[in-house]
Order: structure tokens, then sequence, then C-alpha cells
């Protein structure tokens, strides 16, 4: 193994409510790059909502989080204890997401939902947790910027 390459763990399998997530969860294994940036002990949930009403209501159809370790990502059911953030999304964004084949290419994805949300193509939303400078030096805003919702540095410090 390459010295900097990441490894992923899936926690529990069986334990997600939906197919989607399974197959959400599956792809993130395959592709730990993404979280290259984050810090070791950045962990944050994954909410996946059916709808902006299910969204509205904080009601999500299942949640997974991801844990950044020493040697990659483990992603487990449930909420994180201590989330840095919540990434919602609809389901169809991540019917799309799980199609790339690339950390920029689903980075790129991420933004274009992010910047440009749609009901029917898909959407996805954060919600901090922590201060947002905390988030940037965890590395969250190197990513932020790959995703296009961080146009520059500038915008890492004013948001």
């Amino acid at each position: 193994m390459l010295e900097n390459e990441l490894t992923s763990q899936i926690i529990d399998k069986d334990a997600y409510k939906t197919e989607i997530a399974k197959k959400y969860t599956l792809f993130l294994a395959q592709y730990p790059e993404i979280f290259s940036d984050l810090i070791f002990g950045s962990n944050f949930d994954f909410a996946l909502y059916d709808s902006l009403e299910a969204y509205d209501k904080e009601s999500p159809i299942d949640i997974f989080n991801v844990l950044r370790n020493r040697n990659g990502i483990e992603i487990k059911p449930g909420k994180a204890v201590d989330s840095d953030l919540e990434l919602a999304l609809s389901v169809n964004a991540v019917k799309k997401l799980i199609q790339t084949t690339a950390k920029q290419e689903y980075a790129q994805l991420l933004g274009t939902f992010y910047d440009d949300p749609d009901e029917v193509q898909g959407w996805i939303d954060f919600i901090l947790h922590k201060r947002t400078q905390t988030l940037i030096d965890m590395g969250y805003g190197k990513f932020a910027q790959t995703a296009g919702i961080l146009k520059d540095d500038d915008d890492i410090y004013s948001m």
C-alpha cells in the first residue's frame, strides 16, 4: 500500500435503512480519497432526504457518518456523537453522485447541487455544527474550494 493511499471501512453494513444509503456508502468506501483533505478526527453526518419537505421537517430517510481516521475513513450508520457538520442530500443528488468516477468530478457535481439546487435534478445543503474557521482548519475549506462552493481563498475567510 502506498503511504498516502487511504483505506476505507464500512461499519455494520446491515444497519442502513435504505438501499440508496447502502449504495452511497459503498461508493464512498471505493473513493476514500474524497476525504483526503480532512484532518484526523474529522467526523460528519450524511443525511439523505426524499423531498425538500422532509428536509424542512428534519426528517431524513437515512443517516450515516464518516470519520477520518489515521489511515482513511470509517463509515458508520446513524449520527456522529459530535459531528462537525451535516451534509444534507436529496436522493436524486445521491443517485447522480454515485455515478462519478473521480474525486474532482464528485466534488464539482456536489458543488453544482449546492450552487444550483433543484428539487428534481438534486440538491445538497450544509448545516455547520462548528465555527466556520474551525471547519476550514480541519480541511473542509479545501474540499469546498474543489467543489466550487468556495470560489477562492478570499471566500474561505469571508464565510
